[in-house]
């Protein structure tokens, strides 16, 4: 009797954990979204840290938070976010040099840094009175940095327990972080165009078709820039890392007086190589400027060649102009300050905007089936981690007709236009592909197949259910890490269900495990049996028909099972709970053989 209640405790933790697994999943399918939201209404840089790690506080159940943000001028993490309260007016003047503090290493090393208890008698730890931290016991620093390396800053999660945040809540963390980078380097990028009205109309002076690929809108913004800085030539080369097709050439934009050999030439450039052929052709006599473009981190450079000097009102414009460029070409390309494409489309003013934000992406309209493919924070450990899965899922898109693409770190949207016998190739190809990345990067990495939509009015609802398979895949791992919408769509009130049922659910299944127990010590079939038996609402004729048994030899194991139970099966109370029970019991011990397997060995016998 006294391994009864420990069984009940083993099975009591692990329904509690799988219902924990299942809430996190759906709280954070909940945070994303609504940060998602924020990154697409475009906020301050500040006021978009302190949504965010408001939203992770709350998640996470936290006391308190800090959020320091990175200022290049003085190289230092500034706190800009605090919580509500005495440590909220010490704003602005709190700043941390890179490896000072818990929060200092964890920017300097650009890890997560986890204390479960007695965060003061940590050594990293560096003391501020007036933060008031010595109430908190444990706590989390997550570092903002961009993947290619760009730390933007650092924000911290504290409570006054000690183990406060278990898994699941600093993987939200840490992904979150690297959304959020994502949202300050776009609204740092729409900060500085604000600065910046002199030269603000170019983006909107641009033909409608500058964003339908990342080459037209380098082809573009080369001519555009050439024109606004009146020079002879300009030229805009983007960074291994500027945009998420490495394959964009360098846009060379020629004015008329240009000699037609030069400008024939600059039509011909494919490569760097290319380019630095031509520059000696035409550079010779002219005054040059080159500024990069890309706000915290670049993402390319432009270079301008004119007789005339350029003078500081030159310069002046031409970093405006660099900053629109870095917003333009961010948003076309670059998966790093990419918003996810279901944000991207809830922020659209309206169903035409929706559908003009998926034309410029290259969608030309009919049904889609959208597809999200993740990599886990855990496993994003550098932007070379998600190129790779950006590169597999391109290669499996080729084979398609009219794919899209939207990466959007660490997470890649793509919408496949439906066409059932494609489609039907696809999808193998998928689970392949999703099997392969996840050995080559030591798993992480997980799909979700959403409905199809009919037009782009139905594409939102279609990536949240897509989004919703993706946390089904994300919980269940290497045994499904591709789920279908339609194999999960029905399980949406499951959590729910599973804590109304759990206390009669863990009774019986403690009764079921010693048959568990009694199977494993004499290699029976008695879990099995019990399945099937339940699983035919006790029907002994069905029973015994599944099993390719007696019906004496049924009535031999029934009460074999009675023995070890204590009751009849009979009298287990609501049989969907029992049948449910036994399932699980059978699930959790992989030796035992399932009612299946023994329908076969018999049906083979």
């Amino acid at each position: 009797m006294a391994a009864e209640p420990a069984e009940r405790r083993g099975f009591q933790a692990q329904l509690e954990q799988m219902t924990q697994q299942l809430l996190a999943v759906e709280r954070r399918a909940k945070t994303l979204a609504e940060l998602n939201r924020l990154l697409s209404q475009g906020q301050d840089p500040i006021a978009l840290a302190q949504r965010a790690v408001d939203l992770v506080m709350r998640a996470t159940g936290a006391s308190g938070t800090f959020a320091y943000l990175w200022d290049p001028d003085t190289e230092r993490l500034v706190l800009r976010v605090a919580t509500t309260g005495t440590q909220a007016s010490h704003v602005g003047r709190i700043r941390l040099r890179l490896g000072e503090g818990v929060t200092g290493w964890s920017g300097l090393m650009k890890q997560t840094v986890v204390i479960s208890d007695d965060i003061l008698a940590d050594p990293r730890f560096a003391r501020f009175p007036v933060l008031e931290e010595e109430q908190f016991r444990s706590m989390v620093a997550v570092p903002i940095v961009v993947p290619g390396g760009d730390l933007l800053g650092v924000f911290s999660l504290y409570s006054e327990q000690p183990g406060a945040f278990d898994k699941n809540d600093v993987d939200l963390a840490t992904e979150v972080g690297g959304l959020l980078a994502s949202g300050l380097v776009h609204a740092q990028t729409l900060d500085d165009l604000h600065r910046q009205s002199a030269a603000a109309r170019m983006l909107t002076a641009l033909p409608a078709d500058a964003t339908s690929s990342p080459q037209r809108c380098v082809d573009v913004l080369a001519e555009s820039i050439r024109e606004q800085a009146g020079a002879a030539v300009c030229v805009l080369e983007l960074a291994d890392r500027g945009v998420a097709d490495s394959h964009v050439r360098p846009g060379v934009a020629c004015a008329d007086g240009v000699p037609d050999p030069v400008a024939a030439a600059s039509r011909s450039v494919r490569s760097r190589a290319d380019l630095q052929n031509l520059i000696p052709r035409f550079a010779a006599g002219m005054e040059k400027f080159a500024t990069p473009f890309g706000g915290l981190f670049p993402l390319g450079a432009i270079t301008c060649f004119r007789t005339r000097a350029f003078t500081k009102a030159d310069i002046s414009i031409m970093e405006a102009l660099a900053a629109q460029a870095a917003a333009l070409i961010a948003s076309v390309g670059s998966p790093v300050m990419t918003i996810p494409l279901a944000g991207r489309l809830a922020a659209a003013p309206s169903p035409d905007g929706a559908e003009r934000i998926l034309r410029d992406l290259g969608w030309w309209g009919g049904p889609a089936q959208p597809v999200l493919v993740r990599l886990r924070a855990a496993n994003f450990a550098a932007p070379s981690a998600f190129d790779r899965v950006v590169d597999a899922v391109r290669q499996l898109a080729n084979m398609l007709d009219g794919a899209v693409l939207v990466p959007s770190a660490p997470l890649l949207s793509v919408l496949v236009r439906y066409q059932p016998d494609q489609w039907k190739s696809f999808e193998p190809a998928l689970h392949a592909t999703v099997r392969q990345l996840r050995s080559a990067l030591g798993g992480g990495v997980s799909a979700g197949i959403g409905p199809l939509a009919g037009d782009a009015r139905q594409l939102a609802p279609a990536l949240d259910g897509a989004e919703s398979a993706l946390g089904w895949a994300d919980l269940l791992g290497e045994s499904a890490p591709v789920v279908h919408h339609q194999d999960v769509a029905h399980l949406r009130l499951l959590p729910r269900v599973a804590l109304e049922i759990g206390e009669q659910l863990r009774e019986v299944s403690t009764r079921f495990n010693e048959v568990i127990r009694y199977d494993l010590r004499h290699g029976t079939a008695l879990a099995a049996t019990l399945d099937t038996y339940l699983s035919r609402r006790c029907s002994a004729t069905e029973t015994a028909g599944d099993l390719f048994i007696h019906r004496n030899t049924l009535r031999q194991r029934l009460g074999r099972i009675e023995e070890l139970t204590g009751r009849p099966v009979e009298q287990f109370g609501d049989w969907a709970v029992a049948s449910l029970a036994a399932r699980l019991a059978l699930a959790a011990e992989p030796q035992v053989s399932s009612s299946a397997q023994l329908r076969n060995t018999a049906a083979e016998a």
